[in-house]
C-alpha cells in the first residue's frame, strides 16, 4: 500500500507495527526497509502538518 495514500494516524499506527516487526525479526532486511519507508512518509508529513498549521 503506497505510504501517501494513508492518513497520518493510520502512518503511525504502521510505524508501531513495524517496530513490533523489527522486535520479532531483527536480522530482516525487508522488514527494516519497510519500517524505514513508512519513517520516512511519516516524517514528510508531520512536516507538512507542522508547515500548514
Amino acid at each position: 500500500m503506497p505510504h501517501d495514500s494513508l492518513t497520518t494516524d493510520e502512518l503511525r499506527q504502521s510505524m508501531v507495527e513495524q517496530l513490533m516487526r523489527i522486535m520479532g525479526l531483527p536480522d530482516d532486511e525487508s522488514v527494516a526497509r519497510e519500517a524505514d519507508g513508512i519513517l520516512l512518509a511519516l516524517d514528510d508529513r508531520l512536516r507538512q502538518d507542522t508547515t500548514a498549521a
